[in-house]
């Protein structure tokens, strides 16, 4: 018999409430819908945080052949702030296949979906959900140091490597896919593999509509840690010898110099200047506008871009109308081979260095970036 859970109210009260279990499979799927955070946030990252989720599909279809049309379909479909996609399977612990027969059905689902998803395919299933899609990202990437093209990226290549994730849900895990799971996630290099029990405790009479989760990740042990260790790259703090050491190395000597002359022009217009974070790929970026920290409207990175940030930009006075932002991109637009739809005038284009090697591109670039400033310190304080 499961043992209550006891809960003390600010009266001091003691209160317990029973384990019940689910009546439906798709109250388990519904939840991590709503609520993809119950799956615990698996620790360890180097800054000492923990992974989050963010829901890119849910009943996603797996083709069995290139071009196939959907032959299976996964519960759900994260990704972590990482990259990583993450492939999630709910079964209700009354559910026989919810022991060995379900691994077998993950890893049919992933080696099928690593193969035959094309590039973009988990892009383009975010992008299709409802509200505002292109905000949520740029929430959920706060401080990882990553656009959304680059995160998009890194999913399609991580997936395209094996790099995932699977987890099982259950709202109780059996000793046998304990075992299972232990061991494919201790010998699996690439792949992680976790299970996740999600029961929940009511009491009707005393907490009436009141449902308490305990989630309880399986398969994080020590030696399986140990053993994907090496695969993880180290996050690292960018400065910047660095940052232009590794944007002359991977991109050109040139890219190297125009972005001293951005960050000689950015000290000379009192432009903050900061480094990102990124595991394999360097920022330096650029603030501008009122105190006490301006807005980001400009990032350099040394995959070779600069990313002219208009989603942070349209959170400003001065950028708020849209109208703005979109001379934004008519003023860059002006410049030969520079095509930036219209379209994204609250996304994040970014324009490779090269198309700025020559004049009058070179000083075009600088004309704008003095213009964006310039505006943003016009603007009343908010």
């Amino acid at each position: 018999m499961d043992e209550p859970i006891f809960i003390i109210g600010p009266d001091g009260n003691l209160t317990s409430v029973e384990k019940n279990a689910y009546e439906r499979e798709s109250e388990l799927q519904q939840l991590i819908h709503e609520h993809p955070e119950l799956i615990p946030g698996l620790s360890g990252l180097d800054d000492g945080g923990s992974i989050r989720w963010l829901l890119v599909q849910r009943e996603a279809g797996i083709p069995r052949e290139d071009g196939g049309s959907e032959w299976w379909s996964i519960d759900h479909v994260l990704v972590d702030q990482l990259g990583t996609p993450t492939f999630v399977e709910v079964k209700r612990a009354s559910d026989t296949r919810a022991r060995r027969e379900v691994v077998a059905q993950m890893l049919d689902y992933v080696a099928n979906a690593t193969l035959y998803w094309k590039p973009g395919t988990l892009e383009g299933w975010f992008s299709s959900q409802d509200g505002d899609p292109d905000q949520r990202l740029l929430e959920f990437l706060d401080n990882a140091e990553l656009s959304p093209e680059t995160f998009w990226t890194r999913v399609d290549d991580n997936l395209r490597a094996g790099r995932v994730r699977c987890i099982f849900v259950a709202d109780s895990i059996p000793d046998s896919l304990i075992r299972l799971v232990e061991f494919l996630n201790e010998h699996l290099r690439l792949t992680e593999v976790y299970a996740v029990e999600l029961p929940q405790y009511m009491s009707s009479h005393q907490l009436p509509g009141v449902r308490v989760i305990v989630p309880r990740l399986i398969g994080n042990t020590t030696r399986a840690i140990a053993s994907k260790s090496d695969q993880t790259s180290p996050k690292r703090q960018w400065d910047e010898e660095s940052f232009f050491t590794a944007l002359g190395e991977r991109i050109d000597p040139r890219a190297a110099a125009l972005g001293r002359e951005i960050l000689q022009w950015a000290g000379l217009h009192d432009v903050r200047v900061t480094y990102g974070r990124g595991k394999n790929d360097g920022s330096m970026i650029l603030f501008a506008g009122l105190p006490p920290t301006g807005y980001v409207f400009a990032t350099l990175w040394t995959s070779g871009g600069i990313e002219i940030d208009l989603q942070y930009l349209k959170h400003s006075f001065a950028f708020s109308e849209e109208e703005t932002r979109r001379e934004v991109i008519r003023r860059f637009n002006q410049i030969p081979g520079v095509s930036i739809n219209e379209a994204n005038h609250s996304k994040r284009p970014t324009l490779a260095f090269a198309l700025f090697f020559k004049e009058p591109a070179r000083e075009n670039l600088f004309r704008i970036l003095s213009w964006i400033i310039e505006i943003l310190r016009s603007g009343p304080a908010e």
